[in-house]
Parts: C-alpha cells; sequence; structure tokens
C-alpha cells in the first residue's frame, strides 16, 4: 500500500462515514461562506458608489458584513467541537493500533484540507449562481434603481478564501491541542465521562432569579431617554447571565426532584431519560443555553426588522408630516398675502395641487425643562431636557385650526408633541400651571392634536411644546425671558405636499424654490422627498440584512438542536441497548424521546419567549428612537413572529428526534 496515499484515503472514508456528523457542519460552513462572499461582492461593486441614495444601504451592508465575521468565528468554532468530540474515540483507537500523533495530525490536516475546498467551492459556486438575485433583491428592498450592473470581485473572492482559512486554522489548531495533550485511554473514554454536579446550586439559583429579575425589570421599565442603549445592553447582559444560572442550576433542581419520585424514576421510560439527563447535566443545559439565546436572537431580529420595514409610512408621516417646507424671517417678509398668491399661480401654471398645505407665524425659543418651568438652556443642560417653545398668538393659531378660542390674561392654551405637559384633572381643575422663568400662566387646556407637530407620547428626543397665548404683546414678553427680541425672530412657515404627476412636480418645486429664495426675509427651503427616499433605502437594507442575520441565527440554532440530538444519541445508545434487551419496546423508547422533548427540551422555547415578551416594551422604545411610535404594529409583529416561529422549531425538533431515534434503536 503507497503510504503516501493511506492518509487522504483515511480522511476521505472517515469523512464518509461520519457523514451523519460532518454534512452538517460542511452544509453551516457553506452557508456561510456563501453569506460571506454575496455581503463581499455587494460590498465591493463599483456600482453601489454609483446609484443614487445608496450610500445608508452600503454603510449597513459594510457594518453587517464585520458582524457577520464575528459572529462566524465563534459558531463554527462551537460547531466543529461537537465533531472533535465524536471523533476522539476514533483517533483513541487509531493511537492504539500504532498510529502516532504526527499522522493523527496529518490525517486532521488533510480532513481539514478536504473540508475547506468542499465548502470555498460550494459557497463560491452557490455565490456566482445566486449573488446576482440577491443584489437585485437588496435593491429592490431599499427602494433603489435596479437597472444595475452587478460584477465579480477578485477581492471578494479572496476575502473568502483568506476568511474561511483561517477559521479552518482556529479549528484544526483547537483539534490538534485537544487530541496531541490526551492519552488514547483519555481520548476513547472522553465521550462516556460523565460530568460532576455544580457546587452551590442554590447560590446559582439565587443569583439566576435576580440578574433574569434585573434584566426584565429594566427592559418592562425601559423609557426613551439618553440611557436606552446602555440599558438595553445591560439588560442583555444580565438575562443572559440569568438564563445560564437558572437553566444550570433549574435543571438540575428539576432532575433531583423527578429522581426522589420513586413512582415516576422507576419506570423504565423515565429512568433512562433522567439519568441520562443528570449524567450531563452541565453540558445539556449549556446546549439548552445556546437554543433558548439564538431562539430569542432570531425572534427580536425578525421583529425589529420587519416592524422598520412596515412602520416606513408612520415614521415618514411623522419626521416629515409635508413634502416641502420654506421659511422666512418677517422682520423682512413684508408681503404675506403676495406670497400666498404667488405660490397658488405657481401651481396651476404646473398643474399641481396644494391641498395639503399650511402657513403660520411664530417665534420659537430653545429652552430647557425643569418640571412645570421652562428655563434658559446652559452648557450643562442634558440633551433628554432640551426642547422647543413656539410661541403663537391666539388669532394665529384659530386661522390655522379653524377654532374660535378665545384667553384671558395669564391664560394660556399648550400643546406637547410628547407626553402630556400636565394631567387632564390639573387642567379641569384649573391648577396646571406652566411658568417662564419668572412668567407663571394658567393653561386653560391641554391639546391633544395641532397641526404644528405630530404628537406621540414616547416622543421624548427633539420634543416640543406649542404655546398659544393671548396676543402680541404677552408673547413678546415672555420671549424676552429668554432673550429672543420677538420683532426680529418672528418667522413665518409655509408647509405643502403638492401633489399631480412627477414631472409637473418636480417643475413646480423648483419654481417655488426660485421664488423663495428672491424674496426678501427668505431663511430655508426643504425638500424632504429626497430624504424620505433615502430613510426607505436604509429601512431596506436594514430588512435585507435582518433577513441574512435571521436565517443564520435559525441556522445556527437548527444546527446546535442537531448536534445536540446525535450526541445525546450516542451517549444513551448503550443504555436503550441494554434497556431494550430486557424487554423495551420501540413504543417506549419513542415515548422516553417524547417525556425528554416535554421534561426539558421545550423549556428554551418557553424561556425565548419569556425574554421576548420581558423585551418586546425596550424593542418599542428603541424603534421610538427611530420615529416608529407604532407599539400595536410591534406587539403584533412579535406575537406572528414567535408563533411562525414556534412553528418552525416543533418541525426543526421533529426532525433532529428522528435522528436521536435511529441512533438509540437497538436492533
Amino acid at each position: 500500500m503507497n503510504k503516501r496515499g493511506l492518509i487522504p484515503r483515511m480522511a476521505l472514508q472517515s469523512i464518509r462515514k461520519n457523514s451523519a456528523s460532518y454534512l452538517p457542519y460542511i452544509g453551516v460552513c457553506i452557508f456561510a461562506m456563501f453569506t460571506y462572499f454575496v455581503f463581499d461582492l455587494i460590498l465591493n461593486n463599483d456600482v453601489m458608489s454609483t446609484i443614487p441614495r445608496a450610500g445608508y444601504a452600503l454603510m449597513l451592508m459594510s457594518i453587517g458584513f464585520w458582524l457577520l465575521g464575528m459572529i462566524m468565528v465563534p459558531f463554527l468554532y462551537y460547531t466543529n467541537s461537537f465533531l472533535i468530540k465524536r471523533r476522539k474515540k476514533e483517533l483513541g483507537l487509531y493511537s492504539i493500533l500504532g498510529m502516532e500523533k504526527k499522522h493523527i495530525g496529518m490525517l486532521l490536516f488533510v480532513e481539514t484540507a478536504v473540508i475547506y475546498v468542499v465548502v470555498v467551492f460550494s459557497a463560491i459556486l452557490l455565490g456566482l449562481l445566486f449573488s446576482r438575485l440577491l443584489f437585485l433583491l437588496l435593491l429592490n428592498l431599499a427602494k433603489l434603481p435596479v437597472q444595475a450592473d452587478f460584477s465579480f470581485s477578485l477581492k471578494a473572492l479572496w476575502d473568502t478564501l483568506v476568511f474561511f482559512g483561517i477559521v479552518s486554522a482556529i479549528n484544526l489548531t483547537a483539534n490538534l491541542f485537544q487530541v496531541g495533550r490526551a492519552n488514547p485511554i483519555d481520548l476513547m473514554g472522553e465521550s462516556r465521562k460523565g460530568e460532576k454536579e455544580p457546587k452551590f446550586i442554590w447560590l446559582w439559583s439565587l443569583l439566576g432569579v435576580l440578574a433574569l429579575g434585573t434584566g426584565y425589570r429594566i427592559a418592562i421599565q425601559a423609557e426613551l431617554n439618553s440611557m436606552i442603549f446602555t440599558d438595553f445592553f445591560l439588560a442583555i447582559f444580565l438575562v443572559v447571565a440569568g438564563t445560564h444560572f437558572l437553566f444550570t442550576s433549574g435543571s438540575i433542581v428539576l432532575l433531583r426532584f423527578l429522581k426522589r419520585r420513586k413512582k415516576f424514576y422507576y419506570r423504565a421510560d423515565n429512568f433512562v431519560t433522567v439519568s441520562g439527563m443528570l449524567y450531563r447535566m452541565k453540558k445539556s443545559a449549556a446546549s439548552l443555553v445556546n437554543i433558548c439565546i439564538f431562539s430569542t436572537m432570531v425572534i427580536i431580529t425578525v421583529v425589529c426588522t420587519v416592524s422598520l420595514y412596515l412602520g416606513i409610512p408612520g415614521i415618514q408621516s411623522f419626521t416629515y408630516p409635508f413634502d416641502v417646507e420654506i421659511n422666512f424671517m418677517e422682520a423682512s417678509f413684508t408681503d404675506r398675502e403676495g406670497w400666498l398668491q404667488n405660490t397658488g399661480r405657481l401651481a396651476g401654471e404646473h398643474q399641481v395641487s396644494l391641498e395639503e398645505s399650511q402657513y403660520y407665524s411664530y417665534v420659537e425659543c430653545p429652552v430647557e425643562r425643569r418640571g412645570n418651568t421652562f428655563v434658559t438652556r446652559s452648557e450643562s443642560t442634558q440633551y433628554e431636557d432640551m426642547y422647543r417653545v413656539k410661541l403663537m398668538t391666539v388669532l394665529e393659531f384659530n386661522r390655522l385650526e379653524g377654532r374660535d378660542d378665545t384667553l384671558n390674561p395669564g391664560e394660556v392654551l399648550l400643546f406637547s408633541s410628547g407626553s402630556d405637559f400636565a394631567g387632564k384633572e390639573e387642567v379641569l381643575a384649573k391648577s396646571a400651571v406652566v411658568s417662564f422663568m419668572d412668567a407663571s400662566f394658567v393653561i386653560k387646556e391641554e391639546l391633544s392634536e395641532c397641526k404644528v407637530a405630530p404628537k406621540a407620547e414616547d416622543n421624548n428626543f427633539g420634543g416640543e411644546f406649542v404655546i398659544v397665548v393671548k396676543d402680541w404683546e404677552t408673547l413678546s414678553q415672555i420671549a424676552a425671558c429668554y432673550g429672543v427680541d420677538a420683532a426680529s425672530a418672528s418667522s413665518f412657515k409655509m408647509q405643502l405636499t403638492p401633489k399631480g404627476e412627477e414631472q409637473n412636480i418636480e417643475a413646480f418645486v423648483e419654481a417655488l424654490y426660485q421664488a423663495a429664495s428672491s424674496t426678501p426675509g427668505f431663511a430655508s427651503f426643504d425638500d424632504f422627498r429626497e430624504r424620505m427616499l433615502e430613510q426607505e433605502s436604509m429601512y431596506g437594507g436594514l430588512l435585507f440584512i435582518g433577513i441574512f442575520f435571521s436565517a443564520i441565527f435559525l441556522i445556527c440554532l437548527l444546527v446546535i438542536l442537531y448536534y445536540k440530538q446525535v450526541t445525546e444519541g450516542f451517549e444513551d445508545q448503550s443504555s436503550f441497548e441494554i434497556m431494550q434487551k430486557v424487554g423495551m419496546s420501540d413504543k417506549e423508547v419513542k415515548g422516553t424521546i417524547q417525556k425528554q422533548i416535554l421534561l426539558v427540551f421545550f423549556l428554551p422555547l418557553a424561556g425565548a419567549f419569556c425574554h421576548t415578551a420581558a423585551g418586546t416594551n425596550m424593542v418599542i422604545k428603541l424603534l421610538g428612537a427611530l420615529n416608529l411610535f407604532a407599539p400595536r404594529l410591534i406587539v403584533l409583529s412579535a406575537l406572528c413572529v414567535s408563533g411562525i416561529f414556534a412553528l418552525l422549531y416543533i418541525l426543526c425538533y421533529r426532525w433532529t428526534a428522528r435522528t436521536y431515534y435511529k441512533i438509540v434503536r437497538w436492533r
């Protein structure tokens, strides 16, 4: 026999004989490298720098690309650990039969090289076949022009080869280290070793309850303020730690309790399940923790991306109530009626409708809120305490809103674009007061809506107040409290959304800009249509990345489920063989597997649902930072995604449970 060809043949034969373990690993690696290759191709495609509004999509793809690499390295290392554990008995046998460790190292190197070639070739082939389709999907979701060419990138190919080469080298080094430091007897018996019960179970259980409870409390009580992102990461850390402690200690407490129930424990199906779980308690708990965390990641990722994408119309209507906004300084802008007539004339000339339009005069004061008092901002003012107060006379307010309100001296109408300024009972009792430095006014009515700005209870960043006062003299006195001269600071704002054919709207907006910029007192002209398109591109790119990351997390979960079943199946094989020899039927074997599902395996799913339920409020607040104030949409998305995920989880488990049954069934 040719000695040079012996090890390669052994490597190929080993992969073939251990296909139940190797094929899922190879499949995961192919999908991971396919995703990595496609992301890299898109990032290195020159056309991305020429497509209008592609900047946000490109930025998000860059962030997703690096996150992808950070997730893949530890996960592929984790799945590799299942493989080497399954191989240790075989490698120990090779060593006992006289194979030196350097030859075993060569065998592992060849196996790694074979897997590397198969994975890279398959991933690149799939990338070449589907990259253009996925690129068009990205363009479509991001509302970008789809008439774009997609070119191949040698850099993306090289990056993929190097990246998977690094991952393979890390896994090979870990395998060589584990095999090299162990003697043949240890390798032979490694997979059959039990685990000592962890000490201080009640202490870990208490820590788990405290950590999980604190994480839940932070998530449930979260508010949209400057600490929201800090609270988010702190809650994640506490929930992950609490989940680990509770699964590790709680599962042991549960199994001990079942073991003490003799009528339950000393039955063939229950005995095998409970004793097997106690035999490998820590390792099983680690798998269950990973399953629970990955399940939560899948659900939360899908909920966030789907909610954002479906909520784009709501985000845009809140952020940009009108397409065009024009501002004039009234100290120089003296012909309001002439400007309004000119605007109507331009609309008629360009055949557009201005049904959605409004205009009003106001004086704006930047302030800091302290309770019911607005004070002058200082350098120490926190961002969350910064507000804008728009002062408006009741005459201007009535014209804008079509109302007929009157105010007595010392009274104001107040509108908050965020949470209410005062309670309804206080307003009705005439005890609600708003103070401007030393001047205090009774709030006659707190408005629930106002045409000046949309309202959202959680809008605590960049919020504004509209204060309606009796007359211009009162307005000037309030503005003077903050060093603002009302006469020179008074602004005239026009907001409109022209309707008609696209080319007519474009021509009208351009003509309107030319007319406004040449009008005395012109201050600013904002066309928000381009910003709205950029917003759609950004959230479409987020959805594209969310789809991929959700698929990656789901596949990670599926692989953990599969390897958990395979590993435990081989560990339980001898126990089931003995039990079947003494009379356990196939029906009883299946019943034992079902008991294992009910006892332990659906705990991660329940944990994921609890984590999602507790975290939904924080998701609502986080998305509120992006101006998505739609809690009903987010809750409905969470319910739908959780239901679909539960169905997929059950289907995945049924598939992996069949693998477990085939392994333990004695023939």
